[in-house]
């Protein structure tokens, strides 16, 4: 860790060993290095070697944003690396294999740095001025460590990453962000690099190196194959090229297979509607490459709705042989490197090529730009949660230019909307397998028990919901004669959606129902683990709080707990070192929580898509879960007679879809039904309990009992 090092305040060559001293350990002590520095040469990697493997074996990587005054030789390695990224078939082994990193630099240091450039371990940008023409260079001499705890040290100075520099009489100021009074120093050291590496700093413009090679040298190539052996990576030695083909990399079960034989026949065009948890990303990957090994050639685009689920696509496609490249917001140069991709690829320097983008960046001009320049014919297009792409904002994903497409969904019909539902079903060309919850469970998911639990709305609550619908009614009328009335119409929707989502008992019966869980995991020696609770927006701190009080190690998965810090959660979560994660919407598409063994409903939309989303997060098979446990908290109305008849009949419509749903594959199917059958009987409405799903929708949607007429 940083903090653990000793730190000047400032470090002057008369009196340290900059490189030895300082560049080395601090190196040593990060997974990140970024550096924004006017000259740089790769005679500074040879002298900081000992520091630059250590970062590499961090799992840590570094940038580089330095003038264009680089020497031929260096220019030439950094374009090699560059090249090596996406070259993966054209050049023989190196005919001297170097497996030693530390080695490798400081022997055949310009060699080495191509291979780090093409790893992905170093990356350079250049930095120009905006007026092209205008003297004056980039010159500025920053730098930022940053260690796995997210602590940072900033350095400023006049040291330049070269060997000339670490001769001159060079000095330079450091801060850490741990001492209260430097702080904003590091903040502001940070926010400039930044600012500078992703574009937005407004005297120069920064290339990445096949840009610059565009404008001004001719790009070079060489082998493919690195001279040292990267931590989990395979020796050289041991490579082929058919390892850089995607080929298939696992077992499939039967109805993977089957799913796969029906989208062949359809022309390789399809929705595959599966139950989740039953293993679309595999199967869709396994079509993929079966689809490369018959055509020889394969532009992959898979698109996610998500940035978490970038980085799980990733992982799986690598197993397949694919280098995947993400697209989205938080990857601002994906443009410039996709297009090299791409370009790489119509050339015929490589066989594949492999983008994986979020949804919002796939509908985007510049996507749709970049997808048309590939063969139609050689374009696979897979979408994962397709019924996203339903929605008006991003059908512009659906890129008809591609000749093969793959849409992979538990709910590919959208909720009311029959156009985006029918925009799906035309451009995939329908629904071609279908393997629903019930044939997997037991076989391919877990068997779960279904306890609906009763809360009832507060004679103040009911009324405030029969007020709602009265207004809900009326705006409806007059959204049908005056379009600018519907605003109105789904911000009271939503008022009364969030009233039943935050029913003040509610957060009493889940502190009982948990309490008892608990007391029974006591009884029988053990602690209360692998629960998961979903509550409502706004909700979560409250619950979080409440439930922490019982003695229950807890913690949050909302949108804001970052990206790195969610897969050490989950971990601890399987781990049992949480007992409890409380969610709202972060684990509804995607996220896998297989350890999971009791789930706690506290709120729930009336779109099926994500109740159905949530119960797949419980059912997913884990070493020694036999059977999975969902406790729903169901808002029921006060028992009649009483003045708000129809409100309560309007609340029961609501809720009772998700209980048919839950009750018809649960193994206690008839208990489950039976603890809601008091409470509708009472009401007049006994034949809810017979109902499939989608017929209490119907008559819930002609009562205009639901949450709002949108997805």
């Amino acid at each position: 860790m940083l903090t653990e090092l000793r730190l000047e305040a400032v470090y002057d060559s008369a009196e340290y060993d900059i490189v030895r001293d300082f560049m080395a350990p601090y190196l040593a002590a990060s997974i990140e290095y970024v550096r924004g520095v006017g000259f740089f040469s790769s005679g500074w990697l040879r002298l900081a070697a000992t520091g630059i493997v250590a970062l590499i074996e961090n799992g840590g990587k570094a940038l580089f944003v330095v003038s264009p005054i680089l020497s031929e030789e260096d220019w030439e390695s950094l374009q090699m690396g560059t090249c090596a990224r996406v070259d993966r078939t054209l050049r023989r082994v190196l005919e001297q294999n170097i497996h030693d990193l530390e080695a490798s630099l400081q022997e055949d240091t310009r060699n080495t740095l191509a291979w780090l450039v093409a790893d992905e371990m170093l990356e350079f940008l250049i930095a120009v001025r905006r007026e092209r023409g205008c003297e004056g260079d980039y010159h500025d001499k920053v730098g930022l460590f940053i260690d796995s705890e997210g602590n940072r040290v900033a350095f400023h100075g006049s040291f330049n990453d070269s060997v000339k520099g670490s001769l001159n009489g060079e000095a330079f100021s450091v801060f850490r962000s741990w001492d209260g009074g430097q702080k904003v120093y590091v903040a502001k050291h940070e926010d400039r690099l930044r600012s500078l590496a992703e574009n937005r700093n407004s005297q120069f413009e920064v290339f990445t190196i096949p840009d610059a090679a565009r404008e001004s040298l001719i790009r070079l190539r060489t082998t493919t194959f690195r001279p040292y052996t990267l931590p989990g990576r395979v020796d050289p030695a041991e490579h082929s090229p058919e390892a850089d083909k995607p080929q298939f990399s696992c077992t499939l079960y039967p109805y993977q297979e089957l799913a796969i034989g029906q989208w062949i026949k359809n022309g390789c065009r399809g929705l595959l509607e599966m139950a989740t948890g039953t293993g679309k990303t595999i199967t869709a990957l396994a079509a993929a490459a079966g689809a490369f090994e018959k055509q020889g050639r394969q532009a992959l685009v898979i698109l996610v709705p998500y940035l978490h689920l970038l980085d799980q696509w990733e992982d799986e496609a690598r197993r397949f042989g694919y280098d995947p490249l993400l697209c989205s917001s938080a990857h601002p140069r994906w443009f410039a490197r996709a297009s090299s991709r791409m370009d790489d690829y119509n050339i015929g320097a490589t066989t594949h090529a492999c983008i994986l983008a979020v949804h919002a960046t796939a509908s985007s001009e510049p996507f749709r730009r970049l997808l048309s320049r590939v063969n139609e014919r050689e374009l696979l297009l897979v979408a994962d949660e397709a019924h996203a792409l339903g929605a008006q904002m991003l059908r512009n994903a659906l890129f008809e230019g591609a000749g093969m497409r793959l849409g992979l969904s538990a709910t590919p019909r959208r909720w009311f909307d029959a156009q985006g539902t029918e925009a799906l079903l035309s451009y995939f060309s329908g629904i071609v397998y279908e393997f629903p919850l019930e044939e997997a469970i037991g076989t391919y998911l877990t068997p779960y028990d279904y306890h609906p639990i009763p809360v009832e709305l507060s004679a103040a609550e009911i009324m405030e919901y029969q007020e709602l619908s009265a207004k809900i009614a009326l705006a409806a009328k007059r959204a049908e004669e005056d379009e600018r009335e519907t605003a109105r119409l789904e911000k009271l929707l939503l008022e009364r959606a969030r009233l039943i989502w935050r029913a003040e008992n509610k957060l009493a019966a889940l502190l009982d129902l948990v309490s008892r869980l608990k007391a029974a995991c006591a009884a029988s020696g053990e602690d209360l683990c692998h629960t998961l609770v979903y509550c409502a927006p706004g909700e979560h701190s409250t619950v979080l709080r409440r439930l922490s009080a019982l003695g229950l190690r807890c913690h949050e998965f909302v949108h804001y707990v970052a990206l790195r810090d969610r897969v050490k959660v989950l971990e601890a979560f399987a781990a049992g070192d949480i007992e409890v994660l409380v969610a709202v919407k972060c684990l509804d598409e995607g996220v896998d929580v297989p350890s999971t063994r009791t789930a706690i409903f506290m709120a729930s939309t009336t779109n099926p898509r994500e109740f159905v989303q949530r119960r797949g997060r419980v059912l997913r098979r884990y070493p020694g879960k036999s059977v999975a446990t969902i406790f729903d908290l169901v808002v029921t109305p006060p028992p009649p007679p009483n003045d708000w008849e129809d409100s309560g009949r309007s609340v029961l419509r609501r809720e009772m879809p998700r209980v048919a749903e839950f009750c018809v594959t649960a193994r206690n199917e008839y208990a489950a039904r039976g603890a809601m059958r008091s409470i509708v009987d009472a009401y007049g409405m006994l034949h809810l309990l017979d109902l499939r799903p989608w017929e209490i929708y119907r008559e819930a949607d002609a009562f205009g009992d639901l949450d709002a007429q949108h997805p």
